[in-house]
């Protein structure tokens, strides 16, 4: 059985069978160890606290810490090859379908896996090795939306980098969305409606990864020509700013509930483009303390944001060497973190 199934699995056979059981949350307690088995995958996921939990709830309409785990799980095998991210997706993480699109039109070395199954399907994007990439004044230009996504509504300025990079790789994106979740038929009485429940979307990715997941689920919701479809979540980690105040007060409009951007420590990517050239921030932001904690309202964040950068110029001088591989940015840390503090982040109040 695939993940999409554990959810109901879980319902119908509790923890006695843990073959339709994801993941471990906390160390298994010494009276379950035999039924467990040693599983190098249950020991890799093991956090925090001592219960089991489904992997994925799929018809989820607020946050979830469960679905974050998988998520943080897929945004970091998108960085790995194509090989080793099919092997992740497929056997460690138990999906059926896994795609490959190419998005190296406007970055280098640029790439996102679409996994599905029966009841979901993911789209996850990585970042670039090397944050400068789209970190130029030329590629931070805001352009209206409505000229990237043509046909689109006017709802406002986005990072010209960003917006290019989803358009340019857009039929690709959809293509595997579509093969991932085929639309209902569309009939003369149903007119595209369906009578039964449908794969949900789900959205993700770090650093750039992530300013492209957003973009993708904007283009889902507000373009016509997408095709407009229901995201039902939008996960992100390490996510630089998108688009100016208009365009995040639409995108706010439509998809803030379903938005959550984690940010770690003193990651210095959530902070540019800075918000002195009109830049905002989406969605709920989920902050990781010094210690870890996760925290909704961190005093220390705002700390953080009082301090001024002018240009990219001072940036580039706090973060020559900046590399999404490393420090508070790296993408192993937010998965990490995201395991470890599953339970804190399932007690927020989002």
């Amino acid at each position: 059985m695939s993940i999409c199934g554990c959810l109901s699995a879980f319902s119908a056979r509790d923890n006695r069978s843990t073959n339709h059981i994801r993941y471990l949350v906390g160390e298994v307690p010494e009276k379950n160890q035999k039924n467990q088995g040693a599983s190098p995958i249950r020991k890799q996921l093991a956090l925090s606290y001592y219960y089991w939990v489904p992997a994925f709830d799929p018809q989820a309409t607020r946050f979830s810490a469960k679905n974050a785990v998988l998520l943080a799980q897929l945004s970091n095998a998108a960085y790995r090859t194509q090989i080793d991210a099919e092997t992740i997706v497929r056997q460690q993480l138990g999906f059926t379908d896994f795609y490959w699109i190419d998005l190296t039109k406007q970055f280098q070395n640029v790439y996102a896996i679409g996994a599905g199954c029966d009841e979901f399907a993911v789209v996850a994007f990585r970042g670039t090795q090397n944050v400068k990439d789209w970190m130029t004044d030329l590629q931070a230009t805001p352009v209206s939306f409505q000229w990237i996504f043509e046909n689109g509504p006017n709802v406002g300025s986005i990072h010209a980098g960003f917006g290019h990079a989803v358009r340019d790789a857009w039929r690709k994106v959809s293509t595997v969305v579509e093969k991932m979740i085929p639309p209902p038929p569309d009939s003369k009485d149903l007119k595209g409606l369906s009578t039964t429940p449908q794969r949900t979307l789900w959205l993700t990715g770090h650093s750039l990864g992530a300013a492209l997941a957003v973009l993708a689920g904007a283009a889902f919701s507000m373009w016509q020509q997408a095709r407009i479809r229901p995201v039902n979540g939008v996960y992100t980690f390490g996510q630089p700013r998108v688009g100016l105040y208009q365009f995040c007060g639409n995108y706010d409009h439509v998809l803030n509930a379903k938005t959550f951007r984690f940010v770690n420590k003193e990651d210095l990517v959530p902070r540019v483009p800075f918000r002195g050239w009109d830049y905002a921030d989406i969605g709920r932001m989920i902050h990781f303390t010094s210690n870890g904690e996760p925290k909704l309202e961190s005093s220390e964040w705002t700390n953080f944001l009082s301090r001024t950068f002018q240009s990219f110029r001072d940036f580039f001088h706090i973060a020559t060497n900046l590399q999404t591989d490393v420090g508070d940015h790296a993408m192993d840390g937010y998965q990490q973190l995201v395991e470890s503090q599953a339970a804190a982040l399932a007690a927020l109040q989002l």
